[in-house]
């Protein structure tokens, strides 16, 4: 079953009914290759996971990347969460709607939730989280809260979020991510450090036992009631950081690991292999995100006809066999499927190296600096690129760095592009247009026409169908930008052991990350 709360316009009564069967809804796998784990479950067992994103610290509301987020899912519940589809679905907030002239968000909230230092989750739980998010020093969810504009407590379990006129239409996608991750006002009125340990500041069915940043984090069951029933079924998690793709499959083929998740073309491969022994469980999903190449008009890409040229001489075909296929061509920003997305879309730099040869000596030359994640599945791609790019007489030089470094310094402003898979379309399309298109990543370029449309689309009065062929637009405005080059989607395998449960409608593996607190294991 599948229900989608992107609308306001329902009925709240109704949304609260449907909340009683969110633990029924998910899917999402394109393809899966398992045993069927079966049997009683094992409320002792402890799920040791792997994944290849570190986590900086562990405060919801100062995460650098969304890299970070699926160590916090079990510790913060979230006022909205998604399911395997990523399709919104209820949180801690049972249902929302709009008002019908736009000017507030009302959400109803679930009742009967405590935080594990006993404070109670309502309305003033909610005021003071956007507070923080809003005011802390170091807060990353500044900007995605700026359109609220006050926040108004109408009972312990509704909260009015009064909005900026015509914006918020994103807000209820926003609050599935860590924007809407709850933190007990308690340790939020002490001034609580949570960087290096929550402590007891989260509501979820996990509480942080340790930590070592960059490195680890061991989780325990929470004490007492736990509201979501079908969370915390193992006694304890503890996830690493393992960056090398091939040492997190080899750790699952040891036993040393209960669950990972691979994306590299010869450990995919290798994943469905190995599943066909019965002994391990692999479920494979397409990337929502889309490897692509990011580009600023910094050096001799501000011209917008070296920028095309770049992009005409990528070949997605090519980039597509470095993974054995497992990266399906795709030149859109949104997924097919996407109701923002356009299915009738020409990209308008298909691979024309003649073209690019072309735009390139009519320039006089050109001189680019592709960075990339060193030791990533970014790096192939990368050489490739400079391949073809030297063939457009572009002389384009190869800049690794650390995975841990490449978003934050792009974000920064230190590389002039970058090769990456990070460009992830959001629930809400207007949470796309300001974070990647008017915000960090710039790829709108300063369009006047993107920003007068994407005003208008962010309008929370307006439907779907009258907001999609807004997006239609910008999208293709952004795509002739050049900022952005998309190339292909990924395919990601959610690798296990066969006793682990609960893995095959997981959230957010097709963004690369994970959430791992409906996971369970038998004995």
């Amino acid at each position: 079953m599948r229900e989608k709360w992107i609308r306001g316009s329902r009925n709240l009564a109704a949304l609260a009914a449907a909340a009683a069967v969110l633990a029924a809804c998910g899917g999402g796998a394109s393809s899966s290759t398992t045993s069927g784990a079966s049997g009683e479950l094992d409320s002792t067992a402890v799920l040791r996971v792997t994944a290849s994103a570190p986590t900086r610290n562990l405060d919801p509301h100062l995460q650098t990347s969304y890299g970070g987020w699926g160590y916090l899912t079990p510790v913060f519940d979230r006022l909205t969460v998604v399911d395997g589809e990523g399709d919104l679905q209820p949180g801690l907030a049972e249902s929302w709607e709009f008002a019908p002239d736009g000017s507030y968000l009302e959400l109803k909230l679930r009742e009967g939730v405590t935080f594990h230092d006993g404070a109670p989750f309502d309305a003033a739980a909610v005021a003071a989280n956007i507070q923080r998010g809003k005011t802390m020093e170091g807060s990353t969810v500044v900007a995605a809260l700026k359109n609220i504009t006050n926040v108004e407590v109408v009972d312990d379990h509704t909260v009015r979020l009064q909005l900026a006129p015509g914006t918020g239409v994103e807000l209820p996608g926003v609050f599935s991510s860590n924007v809407g991750m709850m933190v007990s006002p308690k340790a939020i009125a002490a001034g609580a450090d949570l960087r290096n340990n929550p402590g007891q500041a989260g509501s979820g069915a996990y509480v942080v036992t340790a930590y070592v940043p960059e490195e680890s984090v061991t989780l325990a069951r929470a004490e007492g009631t736990n509201w979501d029933p079908e969370a915390g079924k193992v006694a304890g998690i503890e996830f690493k950081w393992v960056a090398d793709a091939s040492t997190r499959l080899n750790g699952i083929k040891t036993g040393a690991t209960d669950l990972s998740w691979v994306s590299s073309a010869n450990e995919v491969v290798e994943a469905a292999s190995l599943s066909k022994s019965g002994t391990f469980d692999v479920t494979e999903v397409p990337f929502r995100n889309v490897l692509g190449l990011y580009m600023r008009p910094q050096g001799d890409l501000a011209k917008p006809e070296i920028r095309q040229a770049v992009a005409s001489a990528i070949d997605p075909a090519a980039i597509g066999a470095l993974f054995s296929d497992t990266c399906t061509p795709n030149r859109q920003l949104y997924p097919a499927g996407s109701w923002s997305a356009d299915e009738s879309y020409q990209y308008p730099y298909q691979f024309d190296l003649e073209k690019a040869k072309s735009l390139v000596q009519a320039a006089g030359g050109a001189k680019v600096t592709l960075t990339f994640a060193a030791g990533t599945n970014t790096e192939k791609p990368a050489n490739v690129i400079q391949s073809t790019l030297s063939q457009a007489g572009i002389d384009a030089e190869l800049n690794p760095v650390p995975n841990t470094q490449n978003e934050p310094r792009y974000i920064a402003g230190d590389f002039q592009s970058m090769v990456a898979n990070s460009f992830s379309p959001k629930v809400d399309p207007a949470e796309t247009v300001n974070y990647f298109l008017n915000g960090s990543y710039g790829l709108a370029n300063g369009n006047a026409q993107i920003k007068e449309l994407a005003a208008k689309a962010a309008n929370p009065t307006l439907s779907e169908e009258e907001r999609a062929p807004l997006y239609n637009q910008i999208w293709d405005l952004t795509l002739k930008e050049a900022m952005f080059v998309p190339i292909c989607n990924q395919t990601n395998a959610t690798v296990s052991t066969t006793k682990v449960v609960g893995t095959e409608d997981m959230p957010w593996v097709n963004l690369g990350i994970f959430d791992v607190r409906h996971v369970g294991m038998t004995k």
